[in-house]
């Protein structure tokens, strides 16, 4: 892992100061948030963490000394590999990291899990809310206990809010709705790929052979026509597929859970 190597001796100094059992969360990124947005907000998700773990929970300022070598705060570092280096760097049996995030009037939450228990594996947790900010707290301290594996306490449930969000907002940002549209796409263009190579080889075939036959024949020319046009077409379909895969790939949807 990159620069491990620079908090090697802060990780081992940690494994011996931590007590063998806790619970560790790097500060969550916030975007479209402020700093102090972001801070508050996570507060109240690590005070209800603190209600909701059987474990202790580390001391936030050690934790985010520990892990901040490893640039947790970057998008390609939320991965196995980054996020299992910064579990080791807190010793913690439980380490979380997430986004927050705040567009087009929704607020947004990923949390990342690792836990000893399921060694090498990564857990995300997603909340997508829109409405006021006390509603989205409520749901993010709800989302705590749901990390631990806990029941979410009446009083939580009690206070909650409507999600504000229109059936159609949830279906056009649902990842299976997302996949869908991808692989369709993807689909027709494969099609249309397929079906104009075979009409393109179709006018090749009749072209050998009215010039073998028929070299002076007018007909030549159309189906040349025709020929190219169909590889056209192919190509541009070929690049519909392909580019459609690709936008798939990049932005996540096919990894979304």
């Amino acid at each position: 892992m990159k620069r491990l190597f620079n908090i090697f001796t802060l990780s081992l100094s940690l494994v011996f100061a931590q007590d063998a059992a806790s619970v560790a969360s790097v500060q969550f990124d916030g975007t479209g948030l402020s700093d102090l947005e972001t801070k508050t907000i996570y507060d109240y998700f690590m005070g209800e963490l603190k209600n909701a773990s059987d474990d202790p929970i580390q001391d936030q300022e050690a934790v985010d000394r520990a892990v901040a070598a490893l640039d947790l705060v970057t998008t390609d570092c939320y991965k196995k590999d980054c996020l299992m280096a910064a579990q080791e760097a807190v010793a913690s049996n439980v380490f979380l990291a997430g986004v927050l995030t705040f567009a087009k009037n929704k607020y947004r939450v990923k949390v990342y899990k690792m836990d000893t228990s399921r060694p090498g594996k990564v857990k995300s947790y997603k909340i997508r809310y829109k409405g006021d900010t006390d509603g989205f707290i409520t749901e993010l301290e709800i989302l705590a206990w749901k990390i631990m594996g806990k029941e979410v306490p009446g009083r939580l449930n009690d206070k909650r809010k409507p999600n504000q969000e229109s059936f159609f907002e949830q279906v056009a940002e649902n990842p299976w709705v997302q996949r869908g549209a991808v692989v369709a796409v993807a689909g027709l263009g494969a099609s249309s790929y397929l079906k104009n190579t075979a009409g393109a080889a179709k006018s090749q075939d009749r072209i050998d052979y009215l010039k073998k036959n028929d070299p002076n024949n007018p007909g030549i020319a159309s189906h040349e026509s025709s020929r190219d046009g169909a590889k056209s077409t192919a190509m541009l379909s070929l690049g519909v597929t392909v580019g459609s895969l690709a936008y798939g790939y990049f932005t996540g949807v096919f990894s979304e859970e």
